[in-house]
């Protein structure tokens, strides 16, 4: 086209190849690196403080028009058939999971047993149920953001890397984060993951429908339903140690739950 034109001569051509490639190898690399430093806990406790802020300012989210109770608990039908058709059991858990649940121990103890069956059964429902009121089965929304920031924390920019579907939901998490880092002190400037030009970090910010409820904010009205959930055996809660508070289920009064998981430090 243009002769004579050395951008168009072969070194120069193997030049920028060979530029592009290390550009894009030196990124699997760094993204790798970033993603170990999370797998593996090698990161300042400044990002769980973060974390923190981050899910205490979305605490009070709005439903954003999730399906009804009943289309709740088809989804969550649905996944336990498709983790039966894995695993052969609608509870399985996966072999990098947790430990497994009492009513999962319950089956492998007593398989060969046909007399625990009932046991087996209502401890096996008990599981599914706390499963589904904490959310764990049902319908999710995830977001995945890239956070820039300066040396001493200051949000810079907030890179909206997926969405969720749910373009409130994306909008009510990305109004969120300001305000979260604002309330935030600066991190130590020789805190890993804090360079002089900034600080890069990747998050996943996951919401969902949970149908718990604490037991200290139910009045004198509430009997009856717990009178009445005790009476068919869907009475079940849990405690939680830190804040010494009682949950029970309560699928009257759904509310909206969002949780930030940290994938990236650069």
């Amino acid at each position: 086209m243009r002769p004579g034109d050395p951008s168009l001569s072969p070194e120069a051509i193997a030049a920028e190849e060979q530029a592009r490639v290390s550009e894009r190898v030196q990124g699997i690399i760094d993204d790798r690196q970033a993603r170990d430093r999370v797998d593996t806990g090698r990161i300042h406790p400044y990002f769980g403080k973060l974390r923190a802020k981050l899910e205490r300012q979305m605490d009070e989210a709005p439903l954003f028009d999730m399906p009804s109770l009943p289309r709740q608990l088809l989804y969550s039908w649905a996944d336990k058939a498709r983790q039966f058709g894995a695993t052969g059991s609608p509870g399985a858990a996966p072999p990098t999971r947790a430990p497994p649940k009492p009513g999962e121990l319950l089956a492998q103890r007593t398989r060969n047993n046909p007399e625990f069956n009932r046991l087996r059964g209502l401890s096996q429902a008990g599981d599914e149920l706390q499963s589904f009121a904490h959310g764990v089965s049902t319908l999710k929304l995830v977001v995945t953001l890239e956070l820039l920031q300066g040396p001493d924390g200051t949000l810079r920019e907030v890179k909206l890397v997926s969405r969720s579907g749910n373009r409130a939901y994306d909008d009510y998490v990305l109004q969120a984060i300001p305000p979260a880092l604002a309330k935030l002190p600066p991190p130590p400037p020789e805190a890993l993951g804090v360079h002089a030009d900034g600080i890069r970090t990747l998050w996943a910010v996951e919401g969902r429908v949970v149908y718990v409820r604490k037991v200290s904010e139910m009045k004198g009205t509430d009997t009856a339903y717990l009178a009445a959930a005790a009476a068919v055996g869907v009475l079940a809660g849990g405690f939680e140690e830190t804040t010494g508070e009682v949950y029970v289920i309560d699928v009257r009064n759904p509310h909206f739950e969002c949780k930030s998981r940290l994938l990236r430090v650069y």
